[in-house]
């Protein structure tokens, strides 16, 4: 049993081949990581930051001498019909029992050459290892621009790595959770038709490329399938900017975004990790499903959804329009932060009183009138955003509210806790008075 140095051809800036929607350094970069994955201690992955033919690696190479070396590629032509592997080595060497099986596996996944083994003097990479003493090879997987070369590449990608290493007498353990970008079976996909509402998206996404355009909550992506979201556009309601957390690459804002603005990096085969989105014309949720995780929490406006520092892909994100935004007042701790009206406004469970609250109503037509502790009912009429309904500083309570607006709404009162979904008609309060019961948190939903 041999063991494995295994090189993924090109990177470090140099794509490589491009074809059907995929270029060459990402896709051998993924089946480099399944060769490890399923080869373990019997495999040794170069690094893949690395563009071992531009920085002269190989000759920088410092490993045992009876180690085998194979460098991963995928081929090109203008021709969309030209197809098949096959394995190059070194002009005036003869291929030995690794080079012969390999061929022959490879050969038999992507068909259509008529010589399984080349040997070549004028490519870079075999002179140097050869120069080095090196047991190594360069391996072709099919045509990066054919069809079922690739189709082969993505679908049978497990039983590809498995025959690498069974070249080298080296056995696979299971399948492991595949890597970043490698396309599985199954899971749940967008609707591939365009659909457009007050806050629309789409995602481009790995082995996919660009979605329908996606609207109002609706799933942008997939689930399941691990496949990776490389950029986002948005097509908002007024000015909107963007920040994605990108691999290797770390926040990158875009101001000002239109539906034409591409938020993240395409072709070189790095994942958007989390999302920022803040609105000034209106206030926005968000939330995401991302590799091990799931779905997130909704994320509001000027929040991250997401991951930093773990690695983690995006697959899927859902986006909307909140109907408007709340920031409560709470008992012991002051002012707790915008949050989209749709949230829980205040905190429950650790008998905190409401003191005060403001709206960003957003265009919305909102009047609020409350009964406070010692105040009786004070009516603000329609509210602005800098429209404070309570008090701050006089450590009073909320005892009871009454709105108007186009929205439904419910209270969590001391001692009963939420009371039902209400009307807001200008008519109808929820809450006490004479009860010296405080109101502890608010939410609302759209009618």
């Amino acid at each position: 049993m041999a063991h494995l140095y295994v090189i993924a051809g090109h990177g470090a800036g140099d794509c490589g081949a491009v074809g059907n929607g995929y270029t060459e350094a990402e896709r051998v970069r993924v089946l480099a990581s399944r060769i490890k994955a399923l080869g373990g201690n019997n495999v040794t992955l170069g690094d893949m930051s690395r563009n071992y033919y531009a920085d002269n690696g190989i000759s920088k190479l410092s490993i045992p001498k009876d180690w085998c070396i194979i460098e991963l590629h995928m081929d090109s032509s203008v021709s969309a019909s030209a197809k098949g592997a096959h394995v190059i080595i070194k002009g005036s060497y003869n291929p030995d029992s690794h080079d012969i099986e390999l061929a022959n596996f490879l050969c038999n996944m992507f068909p259509g050459r008529s010589n399984k083994i080349v040997g070549r003097n004028d490519l870079a990479n075999p002179n140097r290892a050869a120069a080095k003493g090196f047991n190594y090879r360069l391996a072709e997987f099919g045509f990066i621009s054919n069809k079922t070369d690739v189709s082969t590449f993505n679908s049978r990608m497990d039983e590809i790595a498995k025959g690498v290493l069974s070249a080298f007498g080296i056995g696979s353990a299971s399948a492991s959770e595949p890597v970043d970008g490698y396309v599985v079976n199954g899971g749940k996909s967008q609707n591939n038709k365009d659909e457009f509402g007050d806050v629309s998206y789409r995602v481009h996404m790995r082995g996919n490329g660009w979605g329908a355009w996606q609207c109002d909550g609706e799933m942008a992506g997939s689930t399941g399938q691990n496949r990776r979201i490389e950029a986002i556009c948005l097509d908002g309601d007024g000015k909107a900017d963007v920040t994605v957390h990108i691999k290797d690459t770390g926040d990158k804002e875009y101001k000002g975004v239109t539906k034409q603005t591409v938020c993240g990096i395409i072709g070189e085969g790095k994942r958007i990790e989390a999302i920022k989105i803040v609105g000034t014309d209106c206030y926005y949720m968000y939330r995401v499903h991302q590799k091990n995780i799931g779905w997130s929490e909704w994320a509001n406006n000027g929040e991250f959804a997401g991951t930093k520092g773990k690695g983690l892909q995006l697959e899927a994100v859902e986006i909307k329009k909140a109907m408007f935004s709340v920031n409560a007042h709470v008992q012991n701790k002051g002012w707790i932060g915008e949050r989209a009206a749709e949230n829980v406004i205040g905190i429950t469970g650790h008998a905190l009183r409401l003191e005060a609250f403001k709206i960003n109503p957003y265009g919305k037509e909102i009047k609020v009138k409350a009964h406070l502790q010692t105040d009786g009912w004070v009516d603000y009429g329609t509210i602005t955003k800098d429209t404070i309904i309570g008090t701050v500083g006089e450590s009073k309570r909320i005892e009871c509210l009454c709105f108007s607006g186009d929205f439904d709404y419910r209270v969590h009162v001391q001692g009963s806790g939420w009371t039902d979904w209400t009307k807001a008609d200008g008519v109808s309060t929820l809450g006490t008075v004479g009860q010296e019961l405080r109101i502890e948190a608010i939410q609302f939903r759209e009618r």
